[in-house]
């Protein structure tokens, strides 16, 4: 006698083939993730050098964060693809350097701005004390 399978073995075979071919598409999809970096040296242009869990990356400073982004920033990175492929940063939490400028807003009881560099005439950044007498 052949060994014949009912419909319903027949639809749970199917089903079971399909979440093996689903199961195995999403193990290789790749998704963003976040990490936090220290920004290695100051951005030149849209390359910036950030070292994330001892290893130093090239990552895309989008335009907007030109004027706000230098050297030893504490920075959030996004890795668009999960992937390493695609470094984006997406933003600034801080900085590794001693002398910052915050500016609290007593009303709202908050840190509402910052500096954490200053720019001389000719352009340069630096670190300097700040003193306000």
């Amino acid at each position: 006698m052949t060994d014949r399978k009912t419909t319903t073995e027949i639809q749970t075979n199917i089903i079971d083939s399909i979440n093996t071919l689903v199961d195995s598409k999403l193990s290789a999809t790749n998704t963003p993730q976040n990490k936090v970096g220290v920004v290695v040296q100051d951005p030149s242009g849209y390359n910036c050098i950030v070292k994330i869990n001892g290893t130093e990356f090239t990552c895309t400073l989008p335009e907007h964060l030109h004027d706000w982004i230098s050297k030893d920033d504490i920075v959030i990175v996004q890795d668009l693809y999960g992937n390493g492929l695609s470094l984006t940063i997406i933003g600034s939490s801080g900085s590794t350097r001693n002398n910052t400028l915050v500016i609290h807003d007593e009303k709202l009881n908050r840190n509402i701005s910052g500096v954490t560099k200053f720019e001389s005439e000719d352009g340069v950044l630096s670190d300097e004390d700040i003193i306000i007498n």
